[in-house]
């Protein structure tokens, strides 16, 4: 029950981060498509908010239970490639801590922007590789890190585990790269710079799992200068947590 409870409260609060990190006011029987719903609980709080989810999930597994656990849902077991939808089809595309999971975030963004309607928003936050968090493991972690050196370095701390292998190490200068080739098709509202400052309040800090970085924090909202310097620094080299991706398809001409 408490687990339960844990899902929900995290759902609803995602669902609100989502409507108001993107401004949306008006959402009632709007299209939405999560990938990789997992737990499915965020489709139904999103079905009980009167939007109208579909969720795609590649690990069966997940399907089936959630079929069980919601079957009033609309969800779809997929292969990880091509979404099984035809064009313009969703007024968002969501994502919860699932680009770090893919082989290529360009293939991702690709079809996430083809099934989005004209006008629509695709919606992604997940863990910045250059930051000083790694959230899987959480520990404190050295921006900047390749692939190599992020093994090498858990290894030294004796975490490294093979699921390492599996990451994407997502960071904000990768993300605008993927995204620039789609400039004539869409805006780029955020990656989350703005989206990091407005949540540093002391409810989002006692949030944070990593126990060292949680006291750097606390007392950096103590320290008014401190947190105003602080927060621009953090902002300007793009070390926040996490990466928050807003965009919105253009409409046709």
């Amino acid at each position: 029950m408490e687990q339960n409870n844990r899902l929900r409260s995290k759902s609803a609060e995602q669902l609100n981060s989502f409507l108001d990190d993107c401004k949306i006011e008006t959402h009632q029987n709007k299209k939405l498509l999560e990938i990789g719903f997992k737990n499915g609980v965020f489709l139904d709080e999103c079905q009980k908010a009167n939007l109208i989810p579909t969720g795609i999930e590649i690990n069966n597994e997940y399907c089936q239970t959630v079929k069980t656990n919601f079957p009033n849902l609309d969800i779809l077991h997929y292969d990880g490639g091509t979404f099984p939808f035809p064009d313009d089809s969703f007024d968002f595309v969501v994502g919860f801590d699932v680009l770090e999971h893919v082989t290529s975030t360009e293939k991702l963004f690709a079809e996430c922007i083809r099934v989005l309607k004209p006008g629509g928003v695709m919606y992604h936050t997940c863990p910045n590789y250059q930051s000083f968090y790694e959230g899987h493991y959480q520990l404190i972690w050295l921006p900047f890190l390749n692939k190599t050196l992020g093994r090498i370095y858990l290894k030294v701390l004796r975490r490294y585990t093979p699921y390492y292998e599996s990451l994407n190490l997502v960071k904000p200068k990768n993300v605008a790269k993927a995204l620039e080739i789609y400039d004539d098709g869409i805006d780029v509202i955020s990656l989350g710079r703005s989206e990091f400052v407005k949540k540093f309040t002391p409810e989002q800090i006692e949030k944070v799992k990593q126990r060292s970085i949680k006291k750097i924090l606390k007392l950096m909202s103590m320290l008014p200068f401190a947190k105003s310097m602080c927060l621009w620094l953090i902002s300007y080299l793009n070390l926040y947590y996490p990466v928050t991706i807003i965009v919105k398809k253009k409409k046709y001409d």
